[in-house]
């Protein structure tokens, strides 16, 4: 179990954000809702809160903070300006989202589900009680403005929704990709900066993916106000750091394929619903959210095309939202910053605002993973209706 947890912690570290063209983009005004088609269905995908360092992974050996004390946080979880920010984020939905969602709670109108970090699942309950805090009826403790709320969560090694990026094939692409003579002149580039961070740290440091999780360790060094030796700060300061931490994240995200692994089951299941929604056969659901990692946010936006080469900060998410009108259906998508807090309307290349649920569809039919891959758990097949949608 503890080597599975050290290889989970070395995934979530490489696979943040990546490259591609951005759409359009605008801040959204929260009352503005009222202005589109009725809402059906919302789906939010989002990362955790604030955490501290993993120190199995993130530390170097001349690091001058790696004996600092995470007690009684403990290592590579939520601080207190996590829980804060993950309750943050769970407040504007409910403002966003209060007259479509009401002030019930009612476990059938919601689907909740985290990944198997303890990370995710604590800003998962974060989210849950900002957005349902007891009505009068609820109410159970006078001195108390909770309740609890049903979510769930599958072992990372049985997870094929958010840790499909476990699966042996897609594992087996990613480091195929170090033949591909584009990825190693891209690579190449960065062999002086290994030399001088391996001086500099103590560490050997062959690979992008070292330089990756370096970047890492100073940026949540600093957020958690440690101070950084010189060196560091002239490397962030210059950008090379987050240079290379970006081709890594284009390299986890490299093709159509791979996206399909990272987050092509998830994104199946948000369609599935909203098919069902459509015809009639999931008349509770109102809100599905999915407590995830920057690697799920990243990839979304990957897939959506739409990414705006910024590393998805603290509680970001993707948010997808079912409208219709007089029987035609809509999608639209918003970007929650995280920090800052702001809500960003996106347009889908080759689309507009208010997508059609078709038009929608058939844009990222090439980022759905449905096929019958043993090895990655995956036993999935569309609908019919969907089906129609991409013939």
């Amino acid at each position: 179990m503890a080597n599975l947890q050290c290889y989970l912690g070395i995934v979530l570290l490489f696979y943040s954000g990546l490259f591609t063209t951005p759409g359009v983009c605008r801040e959204v005004i929260v009352t503005r809702n009222s202005i589109y088609p009725k809402l059906r269905l919302v789906s939010a995908v989002f990362r955790h809160g604030d955490r501290t360092l993993e120190k199995q992974i993130e530390y170097y050996p001349d690091d001058p903070h790696k004996h600092y004390d995470t007690y009684p946080v403990g290592d590579g979880q939520l601080t207190n300006a996590g829980k804060d920010r993950a309750y943050k984020f769970g407040q504007v939905l409910k403002e966003m989202y209060k007259s479509f969602l009401g002030d019930v709670y009612y476990q059938p109108n919601i689907y909740a589900q985290s990944s198997a970090v303890v990370r995710c699942k604590m800003t998962l309950q974060l989210v849950l009680a900002a957005l349902y805090p007891p009505n009068d009826v609820q109410k159970w403790n006078p001195h108390l403005s909770w309740q609890p709320a049903d979510f769930k969560y599958t072992p990372a090694d049985k997870d094929d929704i958010l840790f499909s990026v476990l699966c042996p094939a897609y594992i087996e692409a990613v480091n195929n990709l170090s033949d591909d003579p584009t990825v190693k002149m891209k690579v190449n580039e960065y062999s002086d900066l290994m030399k001088e961070m391996s001086q500099r740290t103590g560490k050997n440091m062959t690979t992008i993916s070292n330089l990756f999780i370096l970047y890492h360790t100073l940026i949540t060094q600093v957020s958690l106000n440690l101070d950084l030796p010189d060196w560091a700060y002239d490397a962030l300061r210059d950008g090379k750091l987050l240079k290379a931490a970006l081709l890594q994240y284009d390299l986890f995200n490299y093709n159509d394929q791979l996206i399909q692994y990272g987050v092509g089951g998830l994104l199946y299941n948000i369609i599935n619903d909203m098919n069902n929604k459509i015809h009639g056969t999931l008349k509770d659901r109102r809100i599905n959210l999915f407590s995830a990692h920057d690697i799920h946010v990243a990839a979304m936006l990957k897939a959506l095309k739409i990414f705006d080469n910024n590393i998805p900060q603290f509680t970001s998410s993707v948010i997808i939202e079912l409208r219709e009108n007089d029987g035609d259906y809509f999608v639209r998508v918003l970007h929650y910053l995280g920090i800052p807090s702001k809500v960003i309307e996106v347009i889908i290349p080759g689309c507009e605002t208010l997508c059609s649920y078709d038009k929608f569809v058939t844009l990222i039919s090439t980022s759905i993973r449905t096929d019958n891959d043993p090895t990655c758990l995956l036993t999935r097949s569309l609908p019919k209706e969907l089906e129609e949608i991409l013939s």
